[in-house]
């Protein structure tokens, strides 16, 4: 899954540039729904702005959930000449 490469949180109009770390989702009865993505620093700030925005009915009640982000990283496609086959038209 593509995620921004930066988290949701905003600090007095500024973007946080912290990485995330976490997905956030509300689980209800309904289904699951991706909200933001935070870093540790801001996990919990935001997790009060969503329980706010709930008893105010802006987004879906249910639970919120916090997935923990696995960055995966690999150097193993370098992309050389040996790799690529070249390939003939038998016509």
């Amino acid at each position: 899954m593509l995620l921004p490469k930066h988290c949701s949180a905003k600090v007095e109009g500024d973007e946080c540039q912290l990485a995330p770390s976490y997905v956030i989702s509300v689980k209800s009865h309904e289904g699951e729904y991706m909200l933001a993505v935070v870093c540790n620093d801001h996990k919990s700030a935001l997790e009060a702005r969503l329980v706010a925005m709930q008893e105010a009915n802006r987004i879906p009640q249910g639970s919120i959930h916090f997935q923990p982000i696995k960055m995966v990283v690999t150097d193993c496609v370098t992309g050389i000449d040996a790799d690529y086959i070249e390939l003939t038209d038998k016509t």
